[in-house]
């Protein structure tokens, strides 16, 4: 590494990092992305709704991502980064392997972690059988019956939306006391309630087996569950002080209100989609590279191209 500062240092390499780095590159920037490799959804293996991308593995987008970017000199560094922080008029990020980046900008798409409920066996099944996103997982277990979990994380709306893919719906309130329009909400839908406290979840020749307390046992062709997360933004502390970074994004763009730093993807203010992360990369790196040309040559005013090509 030189003493020289990059334009941007990007956090993360999903879609949203990998996304703004084909921007970025292309804009004839000096960038390195660091990724961990411990992303929200390798546990799942594939990724879905990505045109021309529709089923690959997430190992093999990402590998052919990083071939096509790394020919407009993007640098990539598979290493952990520990702190991000301001010196003077330019951020440090400093990772494990790497040591001390410096750059310009910083573009934190690190993304979040899901917090699965306290299930014995379930964490094993995440994305093997347990999943959260319909438009993700439904497709390929289509017609079969599903178990909806809705304890800490109430998951009435997640039921009513499987209806496109399957008629067979279970929800399992696991003793969570459902309101009266709730339960109404699921008898429309045509989901039939169980009320019992769940004991474990584990595999099954049919898909995922649900032991309950009152010693029953259900089987369904997968479970799903919405899920709270997590902001994985640990090497921003103590410089940010909000809980997370969606409190100071001050734009559609990625702004914050941190001086040079942006984010995009699950961080940023939009739906955690791999497509729309890639796009919300897109949209960050414009900004980056428009607040860049301002600050080189005073009196620049754009910020995206006035036409798209």
């Amino acid at each position: 590494m030189t003493a020289e500062a990059y334009d941007t240092v990007i956090v993360g390499g999903g879609p949203a990092g990998l996304g703004a780095a084909l921007y970025l590159g292309r804009s004839r920037r000096r960038v390195a992305l660091v990724d961990s490799g411990d992303a929200r959804n390798m546990a799942a293996g594939v990724m879905h709704n990505v045109l021309t991308n529709d089923g690959v593995t997430i190992a093999d987008f990402r590998a052919r991502a990083r071939a096509e970017i790394s020919r407009y000199g993007v640098e990539f560094l598979d290493d952990e980064v520990i702190t991000v922080a301001p010196e003077g008029d330019r951020l440090v990020t400093t990772a494990k392997e790497a040591g001390a980046l410096r750059s310009r900008t910083v573009l934190y798409a690190a993304g979040v972690r899901s917090k699965l409920p306290d299930v014995p066996g379930l964490a094993a099944l995440w994305g093997k059988g347990v999943f959260e996103c319909p438009y993700c997982h439904a497709y390929e277990v289509r017609d079969g019956h599903f178990g909806v979990y809705g304890g800490a994380v109430p998951g009435e709306c997640l039921a009513a939306t499987l209806t496109a893919w399957t008629s067979s719906l279970t929800y399992l309130s696991d003793r969570r006391e459902l309101p009266e329009e709730e339960q109404g909400f699921l008898a429309a839908s045509g989901v039939k309630i169980v009320p019992e406290k769940i004991a474990a979840v584990a595999a099954h020749p049919d898909g995922v087996a649900v032991d309950l307390t009152d010693g029953s046992v259900l089987t369904f062709t997968a479970l799903f569950l919405h899920t709270d997360t997590e902001p994985r933004v640990e090497p921003l502390r103590p410089w940010l002080q909000a809980a997370d970074l969606t409190s100071v994004q001050t734009d559609e763009r990625g702004r914050t209100s941190l001086p040079r730093l942006y984010v995009a993807g699950d961080l940023g203010k939009n739906m955690q989609q791999a497509a729309m992360a890639a796009a919300s990369g897109g949209l960050a790196a414009m900004a980056i590279n428009a607040d860049l040309v301002r600050e080189d040559r005073p009196g620049a005013l754009y910020d995206l191209p006035p036409a798209a090509h």
